[in-house]
């Protein structure tokens, strides 16, 4: 049996989900095993805890990069926070030292942090079904024109053409749940417009990675006109390897 995770290590793990998914989290009557799911958070929210963790316990990324798995239990977290909490202090050196005490130069955080914030504000179309099915609080929002949403949308999304923003026409929507805009593609930007806008509203938004399009790419149902039912096809999500 292994040995009980020590307390300042779950209020570490704590600390970083709280974070993440702003707001309060309770660990205590959590198991070990535990997916994070349960919690709310998805595949790029865990990489993102992930890395936080890592640059905060001064961890080199690239020294671990081939050693690391995307955690997929709480107890994958506590055993990353424990292990990681115990290694040593970097050694001291006359060179400069690089940025963040995480042992890289300033354009490799510079890299980092571009990468963790297209996590921070993007979503695939494969984290978006699992986060819907898992009943996370998330709208889906289309941001083209209604006479499009009308032809063929995400099932269950509202429409809101990004044309059609104001305060006012935003007054009725909760800015509890996290927004997903999405458009017909990578050839429509009206997803980042609509997000740009419910961003600037003051609503917590990501956009969907290749919209409409990569949604259907990767056989999800849609309605509308043109809706279509879609068979399971069993297969896992490629990225998810």
């Amino acid at each position: 049996m292994s040995a009980p995770v020590k307390d300042d290590v779950k209020d570490k793990v704590a600390d970083y989900l709280e974070a993440a998914l702003g707001k309060p989290v309770d660990l205590g009557a959590l198991p070990d095993d535990a997916p994070l799911g349960v919690l709310g958070l998805d595949s790029l929210t865990t990489i993102g805890v992930l890395v936080a963790l890592l640059e905060d316990a001064g961890v080199d990324l690239g020294e671990y990069a081939d050693s690391l798995v995307t955690p997929s239990t709480l107890g994958d977290l506590y055993a990353l926070a424990d292990r990681f909490a115990a290694d040593p202090e970097p050694e001291t050196t006359t060179e400069a030292q690089p940025q963040g005490g995480t042992g890289m130069t300033g354009d490799q955080r510079s890299q980092l942090d571009f990468y963790r914030d297209k996590l921070a504000y993007e979503i695939d179309s494969a984290d978006l079904e699992d986060a819907l099915a898992a009943g996370q609080d998330i709208v889906v929002v289309d941001g083209r024109s209604s006479e499009s949403y009308a032809h063929e949308h995400i099932p269950g999304a509202i429409s809101v053409p990004h044309r059609s923003i104001s305060q006012e026409s935003l007054s009725g929507l909760s800015k509890a749940p996290l927004y997903v805009a999405y458009c017909d593609g990578i050839g429509c930007n009206a997803s980042t417009k609509t997000a740009v806008k419910l961003a600037t509203a003051g609503f917590r938004v990501k956009e969907l990675i290749g919209g409409l399009d990569w949604w259907k790419r990767d056989n999800h149902p849609t309605e509308g006109h043109a809706g279509r039912r879609v068979e399971p096809s069993g297969a896992a999500c490629g990225c998810a390897g």
